[in-house]
């Protein structure tokens, strides 16, 4: 679900990793161009919605979403809506 929203916002947003490569666990992509303003907007939206630790890693910026066993798919539907509506 999470790749498909990011693979049809026209690049709003995206991702370097092959779609050979992804993953369904840990899914890291970026806002509008690496728009860090934009970056930041995002990860203090889904933290009021209590979608907390959205950052991407030092070495690998931007987004980044892990959903391992505890996650929900109900979880991923809210985020997927959020990223629809941001």
């Amino acid at each position: 679900m999470l790749w498909d929203v990011i693979d049809n916002s026209n690049g709003f947003y995206n991702s370097k990793t092959a779609k050979e490569f992804r993953s369904r666990v840990n899914v890291c992509f970026r806002v509008k161009e690496a728009d860090k303003n934009l970056e930041v907007k995002f990860m203090a939206d889904a933290e009021a919605l209590k979608m907390i630790n959205t950052g991407g890693h030092p070495a690998n910026p931007g987004i980044r979403i892990s959903m391992y066993n505890a996650m929900p798919v109900e979880g991923v539907r809210a985020l997927c809506k959020f990223m629809k509506e941001f």
